[in-house]
């Protein structure tokens, strides 16, 4: 994943991974090619028979001359790949165990066809693509939560092609973590793990005590440590020896679909809770600042009047640096 970030930016700290770097940007730019630095799983690999030339085995998979998207599916979302398994696991946590949706906010699993009229869209977005249309989606969204603030977002996504999404999508997303394989919601054939992020709305609405920004909190931090570590452990096949979970939580993950679905559900319980933004954002905001006086307001003056006062004080120091180490004048 180290080349594939680096070829995104154009550079890398090492040098001789940067060389690499401008001699395939010079073959883009002499063939007029665009160029895709993908990794993918080692499993994967394996599978799609990319392997085979260093093992001297040209007679499996792609070395045979079979089409790469065969084995990597680039072209395919989530929800396709797992059969539905995907969207109904976000349903279970995204309604409370009464049934209730998130900010009374259903979701609404968009099509292609939905990705250009959101404005007529007043469901919560749950967001599937293929990882070869995320910089469309990208795109899309940023004018999304511009127009429509008050919407919050779900992305599942295949950890594929992150150059394109990852970073950009970060920033906005106030959840984030990775459903690793090995379970009944992203199965082993997979091979990559699933890169799921929740964004909260971030403005203020009447009768809403939705959250401002939760990235960064307690709320957040603690449920997306668990759900990492947790879907990690039993990616690794349940190994007791795991750091990161202790002994009572990992008799809580033998059914991982379930517990990650109490941990998201408290999670959206809690962020409901969340005070306005006028109380949890603009106060602290304010007394940051800097206790200055405000300057006072005139009632004659404009941009000459302040110009004249500048040219003044400028002619003062220079008569001041032209006195003499005796006081006098020069």
């Amino acid at each position: 994943m180290v080349f594939e970030g680096c070829f995104g930016k154009g550079h890398s700290t090492a040098e001789k991974l940067t060389d690499i770097i401008l001699r395939l940007r010079v073959l883009e730019r002499d063939h007029s090619l665009v160029l895709h630095v993908i990794h993918i799983s080692g499993k994967r690999m394996k599978s799609s028979g990319v392997d085979g030339l260093s093992r001297g085995d040209n007679s499996e998979g792609i070395m045979a001359g079979e089409n790469p998207l065969k084995y990597i599916p680039l072209n395919e979302g989530a929800n396709q790949r797992s059969q539905g398994a995907v969207e109904r696991w976000v349903r279970e946590w995204w309604s409370d165990d009464r049934g209730r949706a998130f900010l009374k906010k259903p979701l609404k699993l968009l099509d292609p066809e939905d990705w250009f009229s959101l404005h007529e869209i007043e469901e919560a977005r749950l967001w599937m693509p293929p990882p070869a249309a995320m910089e469309t989606v990208i795109s899309l969204f940023n004018e999304d939560r511009l127009t429509r603030p008050d919407i919050p977002h779900v992305f599942c996504v295949p950890r594929l092609m992150t150059n394109l999404w990852r970073k950009a999508l970060s920033k906005d997303a106030d959840v984030s973590f990775q459903v690793d394989v090995g379970n009944d919601i992203w199965s082993y054939s997979q091979f990559e793990p699933l890169v799921v992020m929740i964004v909260f709305p971030f403005a203020h609405v009447d009768r809403y005590n939705g959250p401002w920004m939760v990235r960064g909190t307690d709320i957040a931090d603690d449920p997306v440590k668990e759900l990492s570590s947790g879907f990690k452990w039993v990616g690794k096949g349940r190994k007791r020896k795991f750091d990161d979970l202790d002994g009572e939580l990992q008799a809580l993950w033998e059914s991982p679909e379930l517990r990650s679905r109490d941990i998201l559900r408290k999670l959206l319980h809690q962020a409901r809770k969340l005070p306005p933004v006028q109380k949890c954002l603009v106060w602290p905001v304010l007394s940051r600042v800097s206790p200055r006086p405000l300057p006072q307001a005139t009632t004659r003056g404009g941009r000459g009047s302040r110009k004249r006062k500048s040219n003044q004080s400028t002619a003062v120091q220079k008569r001041k640096k032209r006195r003499s180490c005796n006081g006098d004048t020069l």
